[in-house]
């Protein structure tokens, strides 16, 4: 088993390729502090699964990645209200995102709820 395996991982970078591909549309809108933004906490999330998955022979560890890929999730749901509101990013697009995170946020906490049951800690 490898991190591809963890449906968190699967669902965060799915969203972080569906998002990029919406924001590369946003192209006049590119030095917007939330597009950056919202690149840098879709990949945080995706990538903190990974980093975390690295460490699993230390639970508390991958524990502690887990959360800060759960910040990032949320983050990222904050960033794309945001470009909604601005009109840079249209509701049906934000709506979809949003949910979605919402769900990778629930599914993450989970998981770790799961570990923290496991682990005892």
């Amino acid at each position: 088993m490898d991190y591809n395996d963890l449906r968190i991982y699967q669902l965060a970078k799915k969203l972080q390729n569906e998002l990029y591909q919406d924001i590369i549309k946003i192209q006049y809108s590119w030095k917007i502090a939330e597009v950056d933004q919202v690149k840098r906490s879709s990949s945080s999330s995706s990538s903190n699964i990974v980093e975390g998955f690295g460490r699993k022979f230390y639970p508390k560890d991958f524990f502690r990645f887990l959360n800060i890929s759960l910040a990032s999730s949320d983050e990222t749901q904050n960033h794309i209200i945001t470009l909604n509101s601005k009109g840079y990013l249209d509701k049906i697009k934000s709506d979809y995102f949003v949910k979605n995170y919402k769900t990778l946020s629930i599914q993450t906490l989970n998981f770790m709820n799961f570990l923290r049951k496991k682990h005892k800690f």
